[in-house]
């Protein structure tokens, strides 16, 4: 009974000792960034009778999310209580989104395009969320043209 008293006591000592206070997981870093920016109605400009703009400059928008990264858009009409992603319609109002490297521009028309349908700019704020994903880069260069992928023809 002793001998197996001391094993046990012996096994616990061993695994208790194996432990250390900094064998604690870090957490990953989050590699994302979010960019909050409020729009404000003087900021719009006219680029055609059914259509306005909103530049924002964004230095943080790189070659990398050109060639990349991913870039997602959305707006809150709410004081950010609610944020509708990019594209969508608001208040009969299409908003789109076009970025390029450091500008973002957020554009809003009528949403049957017709010019002879002036729109107009928001007369309150805006609150636009602007994330940056970072992502891993697949070069798929032919995928599609792989003997072992049978695609269907659709009639």
């Amino acid at each position: 009974m002793k001998k197996h008293l001391l094993l046990i006591c012996s096994l616990l000592l061993i695994g208790f000792s194996a432990c250390d206070d900094d064998d604690n997981v870090q957490p990953i870093e989050n590699p994302n960034t979010a960019f909050v920016v409020t729009l404000d109605p003087d900021g719009w400009v006219r680029e055609a009778n059914s259509l306005i703009a909103f530049d924002i400059p964004l230095q943080d928008l790189t070659e990398y999310y050109m060639l990349q990264g991913g870039v997602a858009v959305a707006l809150s009409f709410d004081n950010e209580q609610t944020y509708d992603v990019l594209p969508t319609t608001f208040a009969a109002q299409a908003y789109s989104v076009n970025y390029s490297i450091g500008m973002v521009t957020i554009y809003i028309e009528d949403p049957i395009a017709d010019d002879d349908i002036r729109i107009e700019a928001p007369s309150s704020d805006i609150t636009a969320k602007i994330i940056l994903t970072t992502t891993d880069y697949l070069d798929y260069q032919g995928l599609f043209d792989s003997p072992d992928l049978q695609f269907k023809e659709l009639k």
